[in-house]
C-alpha cells in the first residue's frame, strides 16, 4: 500500500477510535459530560463521527486493491 494511503488509514483509524472512547464515556459517565444538555444529539453526532471515520477506512482498503492506482503494491 502507499506510504500515504498508509498514514492516512492510521489516521482515520486513531480518529474512529477516540470517538469511540467518546462515546463510550457519553453512554457509561453521563455526569461527566454535563456541559452537553441534549445528549441524544451529542451521541449521534459520535456514531456519525465513526461511520464517517470507518468509511474512509473502508475506501482505502478497497483502493489498495485497485491494481490500476497501484501497480506496485505491496502488502502491510
Amino acid at each position: 500500500m502507499n506510504a500515504h494511503l498508509k498514514a492516512i488509514k492510521k489516521k482515520h483509524e486513531a480518529l474512529a477510535d477516540i470517538a469511540r472512547a467518546d462515546l463510550q464515556t457519553y453512554l457509561t459517565n453521563q455526569v461527566a459530560i454535563g456541559e452537553h444538555p441534549d445528549l441524544g444529539l451529542e451521541i449521534e453526532k459520535k456514531v456519525e463521527t465513526i461511520a464517517h471515520h470507518n468509511e474512509v477506512v473502508e475506501t482505502i482498503n478497497q483502493l489498495s486493491w485497485d491494481s490500476n492506482l497501484n501497480p506496485d503494491s505491496e502488502e502491510e
